[in-house]
């Protein structure tokens, strides 16, 4: 394993360099259901819905964002009329591990008193705190470090 790292460690540049984007504007997840994911992140991750669109690539979907904090959003999209898309992800290679949020402490302790009050399960591990999303998407809240 060591010698798998060593090997990766290529990458990594002796002078720093920077990327040639400029960071992320969203992530675009496909959602079972809008409503209970838009209560979701309002009601329980104090995460407001910023804008309802239809999909420019399919009038059927629905677009919905979810401001995830320094203008990155989350893009959920409904697709009712294709039954392949309201699967539930498998997990593996090439699916989302999870997603991990910067948060402040006062913040993560009032997410999880939200948690427990609308009986939805989170673990903590190592200073994080790891949950799901109606959709099965993994979210952890961690310390801005």
């Amino acid at each position: 394993m060591e010698a798998k790292r060593d090997r990766l460690k290529k990458w990594i540049p002796e002078s720093q360099s920077d990327a040639s984007t400029q960071g992320m504007n969203h992530v675009a997840i496909f959602a079972k259901d809008l409503e209970a994911t838009a209560a979701f992140y309002n009601d329980v991750m104090g995460m407001p819905v910023v804008r309802i669109s239809a999909n420019r690539d399919s009038q059927d979907s629905t677009h919905m964002n979810i401001d995830m904090g320094n203008g990155m959003t989350f893009a959920f999209f409904d697709f009712p009329h294709v039954s392949r898309l309201q699967r539930k992800a498998p997990e593996g290679v090439g699916g989302i591990m999870h997603i991990a949020l910067v948060i402040e402490d006062k913040k993560r302790e009032e997410i999880k008193a939200r948690l427990e009050q609308h009986k939805i399960d989170f673990q903590e591990i190592g200073g994080g705190v790891y949950l799901k999303d109606p959709n099965g998407l993994g979210i952890e809240l961690m310390a801005n470090r």
